[in-house]
């Protein structure tokens, strides 16, 4: 049996990636699940990204490249960078492998076209106030650079509130609410898929 296939979407600073640690962390005990490592060019942040864990980091050249070839499902150039997932997720959906990725509202209208059973899950947060604090609590950023993911944050708040596309919204307020609220999500589907 096919593998499920989890996209989550969040804008930056919202916790999407610290969320979806904590998922895996608790479902890998009993479910085959793992996250989808996709190819970026953005440097790596010091402590927080490992090259194939968090990333496969790529220069701007190689990236064109595998773009020539079709090796991505979907890519985009957001945060002045390419971001991409390699089309290989979908043979390993075939193996019965559940997986989980993370890309932005472009990437996951891309993924859902050519995986339609793909469940999408949209993270938010109150206000802009606190995506600005998280942030800007990482480290590592300029003032533009900030100020550019909080643009891009008001544009994809905004639309998916006008044009809902995911099939789930979670409130990221209480960390371990949030999180128990995706984890009976990814329950759900695993159990179907059992």
């Amino acid at each position: 049996m096919a593998g499920k296939l989890f996209i989550i979407s969040a804008p930056s600073g919202a916790g999407k990636t610290t969320l979806v640690q904590y998922i895996l962390e608790r479902l890998q005990k009993e479910h085959a699940i793992s996250r989808v490592v996709t190819y970026t060019t953005k440097p790596a942040r010091q402590g927080e990204s490992v090259q194939g864990v968090d990333f496969y980091f790529v220069s701007q050249a190689e990236f064109e490249q595998k773009i020539a070839e079709g090796f991505f499902i979907e890519w985009s150039l957001a945060y002045g960078y390419y971001y991409g997932t390699p089309t290989s997720v979908k043979e390993m959906l075939l193996q019965g492998r559940s997986h989980i990725l993370i890309v932005d509202r472009a990437g996951a209208k891309q993924i859902k076209e050519a995986i339609p059973q793909a469940v999408l899950i949209w993270i938010y947060t109150a206000n802009l106030n606190v995506l600005k604090n998280r942030i800007e609590a990482r480290g590592g950023e300029s003032p533009e650079q900030i100020a550019h993911r909080l643009a891009l944050a008001v544009t994809e708040t905004e639309q998916e509130a006008e044009r809902p596309y995911y099939d789930f919204h979670i409130l990221n307020e209480d960390f371990y609410e949030s999180g128990e609220k995706l984890y009976e999500i990814f329950i759900f589907f695993l159990n179907q898929s059992v």
